[in-house]
């Protein structure tokens, strides 16, 4: 196996990684690993924006994150390579982070990797404004149409989803197709 092929079980390995901190954390019942989710404006809360990824609330969490970074990701990595989806899931992870961070409700805790599928979302649909072409625009409207619903949560807060996450990892996403062109 090449090197490039090991690269594209990145995201396999990734949300494999996701499931097992989620079965670990129900299993262990004395302890929750919820609270190393990102914590607004709080030095202890910084490493929670490269943990909050991995931890889920609950199995329609998990699910929800899982079923587009089973798509997405591969998307960029067939359209663009493996490095450059690696760079949009790390930047879109951070900036999320970073977005709920600065502007989080202190005393809250966010955690999940939608972030990251909002910034794959983001990234793909920006692709088709910034860079014009008939495959990009293909792409952008299979997207729009398969998560176009999803943004829908942009526009609306929910108890207990985190509306800045989502919000700052589509921004991550449309920044990444406007500066970073592969």
């Amino acid at each position: 196996m090449k090197g490039s092929d090991l690269l594209a079980l990145g995201p396999l390995s990734f949300i494999a990684a996701i499931w097992l901190v989620y079965l670990v954390d129900l299993a262990l019942f004395f302890v929750s690993f919820d609270s190393l989710g990102i914590q607004p404006r709080s030095l202890r809360g910084l490493i929670g924006i490269l943990i909050a990824p991995f931890l889920h609330a609950n199995i329609v969490h998990l699910l929800s994150n899982t079923v587009p970074l089973l798509i997405l990701p591969f998307i960029i990595n067939w359209l663009y390579g493996n490095e450059h989806m690696w760079r949009v899931m790390l930047c879109g992870a951070i900036g999320s982070g970073l977005f709920v961070w600065v502007l989080g409700q202190a005393g809250s805790v966010t955690i999940g990797a939608s972030g990251i599928v909002y910034a794959l979302i983001g990234y793909l649909l920006a692709k088709a404004f910034f860079k014009p072409g008939i495959l990009n625009w293909a792409v952008g409207i299979v997207v729009f149409l398969l998560y176009g619903a999803v943004l829908l949560n942009l526009l609306q807060r929910t108890p207990g989803i985190s509306w800045l996450a989502h919000f700052g990892g589509f921004v991550a996403g449309i920044v990444m197709a406007k500066y970073f062109n592969p």
